[in-house]
């Protein structure tokens, strides 16, 4: 009487006979690279954000007490949190509003055909391609109080008869970092927009020119609405990027003067790196991630929605 093979091994012979193998044999290092960098920090911070760890116990797991949501209690108590909590959307949404402005004009001045455009693009891109870190640097020594070129220039205009120092006011050291990372944003917004506007065929503004309608009808008839579903997205993308800004912040303001730069990703950084509040510090960090996450999912929604329309 014959042995019968198993489904499975037949199956598992068959799969290294055809080579396929090597394909998925191509992913491994990937995937282990999105495991170690990606999910185990996340898992982990999520752990973190259950127990009480502090400067004392950080390196001992055994002493590390599990305490369930009190961490996150802690922080929805604390006054500065919802302050970074409230500077964060005014942050996120003064960002937004400027940089997707003026990166619109930039896109439709760019779109013109005349001399010397590529060579301009290619200067207000390193605006883009800078570390946050060194933007934020040089935007202090713009706005300082005593040096700054911004003062410089206001006092000689005649706005102002004596300098002030942008950053160390309570009342202008978020503006102050917006204005830093509206420089960012706007090459960024520049590129994705004007890549659309040039996606939009000719024909359509030669038959509209045909009908008789101006440039302010073509903007708002033609461009604005060819344009929505990369608008759409850009400004989702622009989302997620602008609410886990860190670098501007810590470069220009550290957050301060008292707390008023400050938004959710440094809040995070003070409680764990400041305050010695790890536990406190990854609940901050959960809630930005979630908050994130939600934005991400429709991202990919309007991302697929955009493809399948495409």
């Amino acid at each position: 009487m014959k042995k019968q093979k198993s489904p499975l091994l037949n199956s598992g012979k068959k799969f290294f006979r055809s080579g396929r193998y090597i394909d998925y044999s191509f992913t491994v290092p990937a995937l282990a690279f999105i495991a170690i960098f990606m999910i185990y920090p996340i898992w982990y911070n999520i752990v973190m954000s259950f127990k009480e760890i502090n400067i004392s116990n950080l390196t001992d797991a055994s002493q590390q007490k599990f305490i369930g949501f009190a961490n996150f209690s802690a922080i929805f108590a604390d006054k500065y949190f919802w302050n970074s909590f409230q500077n964060t959307f005014v942050f996120v949404l003064f960002s937004l509003v400027f940089q997707f402005s003026v990166g619109f004009l930039f896109a439709l001045y760019f779109n013109k055909q005349f001399r010397g455009a590529k060579w301009m693009r290619a200067i207000i891109l390193i605006a883009w391609m800078n570390p946050g870190i060194i933007t934020g640097a040089i935007f202090k020594w713009l706005l300082a109080g005593d040096i700054g070129i911004f003062n410089y220039l206001l006092m000689q205009i005649g706005i102002i008869s004596e300098p002030i120092n942008f950053l160390a006011s309570t009342q202008t050291s978020l503006a102050s970092v917006i204005l830093g990372n509206v420089w960012i944003g706007i090459p960024f917004n520049m590129v994705i927009l004007l890549s659309g506007i040039q996606g939009i065929g000719n024909e359509l503004y030669e038959s509209a020119v045909i009908d008789g309608a101006g440039s302010v009808k073509k903007f708002f008839y033609i461009t604005v609405p060819m344009l929505k579903p990369t608008i759409m997205v850009l400004l989702l993308l622009g989302f997620i990027y602008t609410f886990k800004v860190f670098d501007i912040i810590y470069a220009m303001t550290s957050g301060g003067p008292a707390n008023s730069s400050q938004i959710l990703p440094y809040y995070s950084y003070e409680q764990s790196f400041k305050m010695f509040k790890f536990g406190e510090g990854a609940a901050a960090s959960c809630i930005s991630f979630v908050l994130i996450a939600l934005l991400a999912v429709v991202y990919i929604h309007f991302s697929n929605k955009e493809e399948m329309e495409a």
